[in-house]
């Protein structure tokens, strides 16, 4: 079934960027419908439901920070169910603000750092919370579902491999001479097989630098065999 979406002149960037902050994506269906149908998205993205797509999305995403938390959902499913759960009230019942004491000033005053934890006294709710998140990502195989949007959305379109070859060629063609590029450099060798063994390097150099040509020709001239230098009963050819 289809969601029924507002006309485009309709979109206001500001309600989005708002109702993205509060967590109602039901109010910016709109653009979420677009980027659906302007992506060749997978189909076992397509078959999740809402709140499963929007905890995918934001375990591929690498800016945006769960406001409870104050931590980042990329990598993190945990703290990607916490920014897709609709009923935010409840999840800021499992943090509290720590206040620490980290040193002092040359004023002699306290430098404080805050810090958001997990309130002991909602212990049974963060639990209860940690084993949905954990069914919810088992079940649907998000991790799995995860990879193909990353390479969508992350990786505009490249496999997370394919990426880590580009970076290992990119840094093997740098200026740079230390270890890491060095060893870079012998990766990219691999990836692109132009390692072959040593003997067949030596055989390619004797037939395609000129080597057998003048070999054959001061054998010719000279009239001796001695200069031979070709290993009897073996061709090059």
């Amino acid at each position: 079934m289809e969601r029924e979406v507002e006309p485009l002149e309709n979109y206001d960037e500001e309600k989005h960027l708002r109702a993205v902050e509060e967590g109602k994506t039901e109010e910016y269906e709109n653009e979420y419908h677009l980027v659906e149908r302007g992506m060749d998205l997978p189909k076992p993205f397509m078959e999740l439901g809402e709140f499963e797509q929007r905890m995918v999305i934001l375990y591929v995403d690498k800016d945006y920070i769960e406001p409870n938390s104050e931590k980042k959902t990329e990598n993190n499913a945990f703290i990607s169910f916490l920014a897709a759960y609709k009923r935010q009230d409840i999840i800021r019942k499992i943090y509290k603000t720590k206040v620490e004491v980290v040193g002092y000033d040359r004023e002699g005053n306290e430098r404080v750092v805050e810090t958001k934890v997990i309130d002991p006294e909602q212990m049974d709710l963060y639990i209860k919370l940690k084993k949905q998140a954990s069914v919810i990502w088992k079940k649907w195989n998000l991790k799995e579902v995860s990879k193909a949007i990353r390479e969508l959305v992350t990786n505009d379109g490249y496999k997370d491999e394919e990426i880590l070859e580009q970076k290992i060629i990119a840094d093997a063609l740098s200026e740079k001479r230390d270890s890491f590029t060095m060893q870079n450099r012998r990766l990219s060798v691999d990836i692109k097989g132009m390692k072959q063994p040593m003997g067949l390097q030596k055989i390619n150099v004797y037939l395609t630098g000129g080597g057998k040509e003048s070999n054959e020709r001061i054998v010719e001239v000279t009239n001796n065999p001695v200069y031979d230098l070709t290993p009897k009963g073996i061709s090059y050819e």
